[in-house]
């Protein structure tokens, strides 16, 4: 299943009866419960356990502490951040890290921790739209096309729709 993440003491929310870290632990159940891949919830833990560290490094230890526009100075320091090659992140590396905490608040909100959703506005960057590794040339798409016989194809087609195909 891959390696596991590197346990980090506990953070300074875990000794807060409300704090970040307690309703992490509480929101991984959650997500358990109903059923989420192991994987999806050792994503998330990650990906929040980074939030909530940055976040305990300002001094908010509660959810209650936490608003848009220190999501959104969450978000610039993510652009910032660079990994150990000296590079930036990815779009994707950065919507891996915010959309796991939107998440997190949302849930914080439903379960009327909080009056309101302080990451129901936020944006996440734009990702890159790829076309496939290995897009067929024109010959190779009329050489799947026209290959077999026409009363091959005319069958094929017959035993999924009907007779559409003959005349």
């Amino acid at each position: 299943m891959g390696r596991p993440w590197p346990k980090k003491p506990s953070p300074e929310s875990a000794k807060e009866p409300d704090g970040l870290h307690v309703w992490l632990l509480r929101y991984l159940e959650w997500l358990r419960v109903r059923q989420y891949s192991e994987r999806t919830v050792l994503n998330r833990e990650k990906a929040i356990g980074l939030f909530i560290e940055w976040s305990e490094a300002r001094g908010l230890l509660r959810p209650m502490e936490v608003t848009k526009p220190i999501l959104e100075r969450y978000q610039r320091h993510l652009y910032y951040v660079r990994k150990a090659d000296g590079r930036a992140l990815s779009a994707r590396g950065q919507v891996w890290r915010l959309g796991p905490v939107r998440a997190y608040f949302k849930w914080l909100t439903q379960q009327n921790v909080l009056l309101w959703n302080p990451a129901s506005e936020l944006k996440l960057p734009r990702t890159q739209r790829r076309l496939p590794k290995h897009v067929l040339s024109e010959s190779e798409v009329e050489q799947r096309m026209f290959s077999g016989s026409e009363t091959a194809r005319c069958s094929r087609r017959c035993t999924r729709r009907g007779c559409a195909g003959r005349s």
